[in-house]
């Protein structure tokens, strides 16, 4: 099982009033909600594609941030043995 903690900023545009939720040791991973909650929701499904994609491709999982600081943190998790295998059953 592969696990990461992240730090969340966060980020409110004037004009739309959107919120972009950015994971900015993830390659700043964004994504944006008409909320913070749902910002978060989506930075979410697509943080964990990434890391998906990364565990597929071999490449190196940053490792997670330190909380002692506070702030939102973002945790996945990742069956590392099933992301592994859906590679190996590809043709």
């Amino acid at each position: 099982m592969l696990q990461r903690t992240y730090r969340v900023e966060f980020e409110t545009d004037p004009r739309t009033r959107q919120v972009t939720a950015k994971l900015p040791t993830l390659n700043h991973t964004a994504d944006f909600g008409d909320t913070a909650e749902e910002a978060l929701f989506n930075l979410r499904k697509l943080a964990m594609g990434l890391v998906e994609v990364m565990v597929d491709e071999g490449k190196q999982v940053p490792p997670s941030d330190k909380t002692e600081k506070g702030g939102v943190f973002l945790s996945l998790s990742l069956d590392v043995k099933t992301g592994l295998k859906q590679k190996r059953a590809r043709p």
